[in-house]
């Protein structure tokens, strides 16, 4: 019978090179037998051991895959490991790396909890700072995937911790997906992400900001400092090798409350760029500031990730003209759900669109820019758009309920989660039924279980042991 070997290609998108050149691996996809083992492979372009597990020829066929899990665990990667921004077809997996041995990337295919291919395994080096980031494509479209990042130390063969992440779903398909959820996690301990990262279940992990808290920092060097403090803890390091990640930012990531109208351009790039190198990010080639972006999981589940802290303009607060948002990031938001094939449509909103009722946060969230705010709620009423679900950070407590008490926005549905590792905003218990169904201050994470063929999202929060502090499923 005929069958098939495919060896991922590994492109640098930052900080990570091999044999000097950005590509660092090529793609084999053919019927065992049908190509030539010895030319599959650019010397150039993959070192000359690489091929040697995953060679095309019919004597590599049913080749036991060696299992990384009793290899020793190096100390050299204490920064963690991470995968993000995944697509049908392609990831993003990165490191920080603070050794000097020879380093590898190795990936495999699973099938169920046995490595059943070894896809890629290419030589790189470290960018500056030790960091490495490598978009990893010709993935298969909802399969599973582990990692690892391997160093050579003399004969011995170290490792990272092993990461896994799924690719999305094709186009067309659809089933139940889960994905968790959390943001204001300071340096604390940060237990519901420890919580998190002990699960198997998860699809994608959302960070809907505050992921480490930067204030006070001013240069590259004081940023990673900052984002090494947070992400080494162990919590971290459990959660992103759990699943993959997609991130949006808050104020911490650069300053608490920053201006971006006024803020220190040289501080602000350098707070990007820190950004950019600690998470799993893939940059838009457009506008590699940019943060908003989308995902989808075949007809599933879209995320669509909003930048409400980059782009915001508080001197067109008593203009007609507000924006907490650009009018391209407005315009696209629009336009992108309504060409959505998605059943259910989670939006990613680092700061909360509903109005509490209260003023603490009218510096920072939608309500004080009403006349933005109003435009795309009454565009989603008007558009009678199905399946939309907000899902927000930054006020250092939790909630679930209806972003408006009546009129526009009164069909809307938002969940704010968090803190993870934060003091409670004792706010929260102003909130009361029956306009919302759950209010705390307790660290928290939540979990989404996606249910598309009823159009159902089941909400669920657990605090740092796993306890259900709520569970409560809505129809959208």
């Amino acid at each position: 019978m005929t069958t098939r070997r495919r060896f991922l290609e590994v492109v640098a998108v930052g900080g990570a090179w091999a044999c000097g050149q950005p590509k660092l691996g090529t793609v084999l996809e053919a019927p065992v037998g049908e190509v030539d083992g010895g030319s599959a492979f650019d010397a150039g372009e993959l070192d000359a051991g690489v091929d040697a597990g995953v060679d095309a020829g019919a004597e590599d066929a049913g080749r036991p895959v060696e299992s990384p899990e009793g290899w020793t665990e190096s100390s050299n990667f204490a920064f963690g490991i991470a995968s993000g921004d995944v697509l049908v077809d392609r990831v993003i997996l990165g490191t920080r790396y603070d050794g000097h041995s020879p380093l590898r990337l190795v990936v495999w295919r699973m099938e169920g909890t046995s490595y059943a291919e070894l896809v890629a395994d290419v030589a790189l080096t470290a960018g500056d700072g030790g960091f490495v980031q490598l978009e990893v494509q010709q993935l298969v479209a909802g399969e599973r995937y582990r990692y690892a990042f391997i160093e050579q130390v003399g004969t011995l063969r170290q490792r990272s911790a092993i990461g896994r992440f799924r690719a999305a779903l094709a186009p067309g398909r659809s089933e139940p997906l889960v994905f968790g959820a959390c943001s204001c996690t300071s340096t604390g301990s940060a237990a519901p992400l420890l919580h998190a990262g002990s699960r198997d279940d998860l699809t994608a992990f959302l960070l809907l900001g505050d992921t480490s808290y930067n204030d006070g920092a001013d240069t590259q060097a004081e940023y990673r400092q900052k984002w090494a403090a947070s992400l080494s803890r162990e919590a971290y390091r459990r959660l992103r090798a759990s699943t993959s990640i997609v991130a949006t930012w808050d104020d911490h990531e650069v300053d608490n409350n920053f201006n971006p109208e006024t803020i220190s351009a040289a501080k602000l790039q350098a707070a990007r760029a820190a950004f950019f190198e600690a998470l799993p990010f893939r940059r838009s080639t457009v506008d590699p500031n940019r943060l908003w972006r989308s995902f989808r999981w075949g007809d599933a589940v879209e995320l669509f990730v909003l930048d409400t802290r980059g782009e915001r303009k508080p001197s067109t607060l008593l203009t007609a003209n507000q924006e907490l948002v650009s009018p391209a990031q407005l315009a696209w938001l629009q336009s992108a759900l309504m060409a959505s094939p998605c059943r259910i449509k989670l939006i990613m909103n680092s700061v909360p669109i509903t109005d509490f009722g209260f003023s603490a946060f009218n510096t920072d969230a939608w309500v004080v820019y009403r006349k933005q705010r109003l435009e795309l709620l009454q565009f989603i009423d008007d558009q009678r758009l199905t399946g939309v679900l907000w899902v927000s950070g930054d006020h250092h407590f939790a909630s679930a309920g209806r972003v408006a008490p009546s009129g526009v926005g009164s069909r809307a549905l938002e969940v704010l989660v968090g803190p993870g590792a934060q003091t409670a905003n004792q706010l929260f218990r102003l909130l009361s039924t029956p306009r919302w169904d759950f209010a705390s201050g307790e660290n928290n994470y939540a979990v989404f279980h996606c249910d598309p063929s009823r159009g159902e999202v089941r909400v669920v929060f657990h605090d740092g042991q796993g306890a259900v502090l709520f569970d409560k499923t809505y129809s959208v």
